[in-house]
């Protein structure tokens, strides 16, 4: 798969997989977490997407995956808060 996409399709897709994984989960007001909770969804889904990525899934399952997993991160920050760049020289 060599298909590039546009940055603002990218953030679309991130965000329709944060509103699917509030519909099915519930919101993060209902279902908060500590942020080693969010690391270890986050780390069981790219153990999925490399799981997909060496099967026969490939490159597509392994994307699927890792929109879940960048998704997820954003969730944890919607909870905790958004570090960003260049915060230590701040």
């Amino acid at each position: 798969m060599s298909s590039m996409s546009s940055q603002e399709q990218v953030f679309k897709a991130i965000q329709d997989e944060r509103s699917f994984q509030d519909q099915k989960w519930g919101s993060i007001d209902e279902h908060p977490h500590e942020v080693g909770s969010w690391l270890t969804i986050m780390r069981q889904l790219l153990n999925d997407a490399e799981r997909a990525y060496m099967g026969q899934r490939g490159d597509i399952g392994a994307l699927d995956e890792i929109r879940k997993v960048v998704a997820t991160g954003v969730a944890c920050m919607e909870q905790h808060g958004a570090v960003p760049r260049g915060y230590e020289s701040l």
